[in-house]
């Protein structure tokens, strides 16, 4: 039976999960066959006109046949501006080193459009290795740590059927998933990988956008009122158990002289005051008005997020006042956009003994649990 692009057909069999129980999952085959899922492209930089690599072993530069161009034990150094075709480095030592981080997997360096990408190619589970405690604590409950493995690899599954034309899947920062490599490996994280192995969530056949945030302040946000878009599963929820968490509640004090450098693309002059003029239901700002001495202007709070930065308005679910001695007073709640999972609930629900398919169940909604025929 064939269904939407990215739909899966799927067939019944039955997943081991904690204990003596068991539950149904289904079996995910993507439509398109041909693309496979058992390695992941991580962007790590773009290159400059000296990189080092560093290894425990021999590292091998191989040219697009596979043919030895330099061979070096434990330390290589080379111009990538230099490349006309794209090289590939291995080692046959425990990791790659680049920039002071380790790296499984193999590293490419690829020449496209002006620029140089530096690129790691690893394998899906060992990725997700490094990205959940990179991501979250490696000293949480093992069913937090299970819900974000289980997240992360939906997420980069959803990435790489998004990117398959593109020259990477994922980069190493929060605008994919966190990735700092071998270092930050953890036996906890890694059994959670382990016992999770090729789970992915679903809806309605595809794999889902698995978005996840530090903190909702209490209640996560519709898609829509973030991105504009409505998704079916992504559904606002209230999520009380964030208030054990880091950021559950802040304050910020604002001096006048960076608001106005901060805001100084809108081109109002000097920041004079800054209203909230409505919320959503969640009681995140919707719009704000922004008043200069050349004018004013409303925006989305989500814009003003970005202009102020995230450490600075670390969720738009905030108040902000102008005080007396000038400085503008911020006090809010949460931290992230809040979509989707919150990753400080997962925790408080963990050690409520929820286990890690009540944790997603609960910030997804409609969703279907599935192993990958490819991993």
């Amino acid at each position: 039976m064939k269904i939407a692009r990215l739909s899966a057909i799927l067939t019944l069999s039955i997943l081991s999960s904690i204990g003596c129980r068991t539950m149904v999952v289904s079996t995910w085959v993507p439509s398109d066959t041909s693309q496979g899922f058992s390695t992941v492209r991580v962007l790590l930089s773009e290159a400059t006109n000296e990189e080092k690599f560093k290894s425990s072993g021999t590292i091998e530069v191989l040219d697009a046949n596979d043919l030895i161009i330099k061979k070096a034990y434990e330390f290589v150094s080379l111009d990538p501006t230099l490349l006309k075709a794209p090289v590939k480095i291995t080692s046959n030592g425990d990791y790659l080193e680049y920039k002071g981080s380790r790296y499984r997997g193999i590293i490419e360096i690829k020449p496209t459009n002006g620029k140089v990408l530096i690129i790691n190619i690893v394998n899906l589970e060992q990725y997700l290795m490094a990205v959940v405690p990179s991501e979250v604590p490696a000293s949480w409950p093992m069913e937090a740590l299970k819900a974000q493995a289980v997240c992360a690899r939906t997420y980069v599954i959803r990435e790489m059927l998004a990117r398959k034309k593109q020259m990477y899947d994922v980069d190493t920062t929060t605008n994919t998933q966190v990735y700092l490599g071998m270092t930050k490996e953890n036996q906890n994280t890694t059994r959670a990988v382990s016992d999770t192995q090729g789970l992915i969530l679903l809806h309605n056949g595809a794999p889902i956008q698995s978005f996840f945030h530090s903190n909702s302040g209490g209640i996560t946000e519709d898609p829509q009122n973030v991105w504009g878009n409505k998704v079916e599963y992504l559904k606002s929820v209230r999520s009380d158990y964030d208030k054990e968490g880091e950021n559950y509640s802040w304050e910020e004090k604002i001096s006048p002289a960076q608001i106005t450098t901060s805001l100084s693309s809108l081109g109002l002059g000097e920041i004079q005051d800054i209203v909230v003029v409505n919320r959503f239901t969640t009681s995140r700002v919707n719009e704000i008005d922004i008043i200069g001495t050349k004018g004013s202007k409303r925006i989305k709070g989500t814009e003003l997020r970005k202009l102020l930065g995230a450490v600075k308005l670390k969720s738009t679910r905030f108040g902000i006042r102008r005080e007396d001695d000038g400085n503008f007073f911020v006090k809010g709640l949460g931290s992230g956009h809040g979509v989707g999972l919150s990753q400080w609930g997962s925790y408080a629900m963990a050690k409520e003994n929820f286990n890690y398919r009540e944790i997603l169940n609960h910030y997804y909604k409609g969703i279907d649990f599935a192993r990958m025929s490819q991993n």
